[in-house]
């Protein structure tokens, strides 16, 4: 009987020890998995932080490398239509940290036997843009190779959208700059032309530097590594008192795009004369453009306060 008693009581102390231990592996997988959901979450506030410390106020781009051929305040300044000046080497830019001015730096009177130098501002998302490439595109270029004007552009980001459409060209535009000046502007006219109120992806103006221009600026777009770059030269254009795209300077005059080309052209001819160029282009411009008559607008958009937002939520 007394064995009997033994062996119930050890039976006993077996299943309270089993029930022991099945309560301390519950105790272990919670714990496992607080720790797991501990560590996700500490993961999503380090990512947080490292954005918020990157991009600045209202997660946005303010610090960055600059394009070496990049001026003061961010243009490109063409001398033939594959060739671009030296610029000033900015090195690192905050986007908060603009020029003083109440207008660009390149707005300035033509001095006889200097080339007249044409600004322009541009916005890739801008359909107006569009139109002003595809209608200016080949007479800009010829001036250039004819050597009878220089021509700066400013790539702004002043219009704005789901996918940060115009913040991501501008930063692709520098890339292209940086990478193979030689194709800039074909490049920045390429792909502000043929912009049809259809955002375009990163891959595909990757494809495009790619597929046209032999040209590889694909981790340069993904990167985003000029997007405070981008943003830098929307707020300087910004401050100086650029509302609208395409805004263009003739020398030291501003113009919106229906009425810029008769001055440019004046100047442009006593250029020629000043410096004893020949050329029937200029003719040929002029005639071409009578013809065509273009009518283009101007956006007019809000300050440029999210220019180097970072939610680039890409239509594909």
């Amino acid at each position: 009987m007394a064995r009997n008693t033994t062996s119930a009581g050890a039976r006993e102390q077996a299943r309270k020890l089993q029930q022991e231990q099945e309560r301390k592996q519950k105790r272990q997988s919670l714990l496992l998995r607080i720790g797991v959901v501990g560590i996700a979450v500490i993961a999503v506030v380090a990512i947080a932080l490292v954005v918020l410390t990157r991009d600045g106020n209202g997660g946005n781009y303010t610090e960055g490398p600059a394009p070496a051929a990049a001026t003061d305040e961010g243009g490109f300044v063409l001398t033939s239509g594959t060739e671009l000046a030296e610029g000033a080497d900015l090195g690192t830019i905050d986007a908060e940290d603009t020029p003083s001015g109440d207008g660009p730096a390149s707005a300035q009177p033509r001095e006889e036997g200097q080339r007249p130098h044409l600004t322009i501002f541009t916005d890739a998302h801008c359909v107006h843009c569009a139109n002003f490439e595809g209608a200016y595109e080949e007479i800009l270029r010829g001036l250039l190779d004819e050597e009878l004007i220089t021509l700066e552009y400013r790539s702004v980001s002043y219009l704005q959208s789901r996918s940060n459409y115009s913040a991501r060209a501008a930063n692709a535009f520098a890339c292209m700059a940086d990478a193979s000046p030689e194709n800039y502007k074909g490049y920045l006219s390429n792909v502000t032309a043929n912009y049809q109120g259809q955002e375009i992806n990163n891959e595909s103006l990757a494809a495009i530097a790619r597929d046209s221009y032999g040209v590889d600026i694909e981790s340069c777009i993904n990167d985003a590594t000029y997007r405070a770059f981008a943003a830098y030269v929307s707020n300087t254009a910004w401050e100086q008192g650029v509302s609208g795209t395409p805004t263009i300077y003739v020398d030291d005059s501003q113009y919106e795009p229906n009425t810029f080309f008769e001055p440019l052209m004046t100047e442009v001819s006593e250029y020629a004369e000043e410096a004893g160029i020949e050329s029937d282009f200029v003719q040929q411009a002029e005639e071409q453009l009578d013809a065509e008559g273009e009518d283009i607008g101007q956006s007019e958009p809000e300050a440029p306060e999210d220019a180097g937002s970072t939610d680039d939520g890409e239509d594909e």
